[in-house]
């Protein structure tokens, strides 16, 4: 794996049928070659997406134990 900055794709360009192709590959390559990317104009309010990471930022400070009782090792839908 070798790249020099982090992919930025931009979500509008997937609702584009003329630029959906382009999109596609570069998320192909991203996911597959890189392993993450940051995802701009997705339309997700801005107050959600905050409140999203105040929760994420909550569950982190669990302590374990608590964090364990929510563990998803054996449900079918995650790897």
């Amino acid at each position: 794996m070798s790249f020099s900055s982090i992919p930025i794709l931009d979500l509008s360009e997937a609702r584009n049928p003329a630029t959906k192709p382009a999109f596609l590959d570069s998320l192909r390559h991203a996911l597959l070659e890189v392993g993450f990317l940051y995802i701009k104009n997705t339309g997700v309010d801005e107050k959600l997406i905050q409140k999203v990471i105040e929760e994420g930022k909550r569950f982190f400070e669990l302590p374990d134990e608590k964090k364990l009782e929510i563990e998803m090792k054996n449900a079918p839908s995650f790897l």
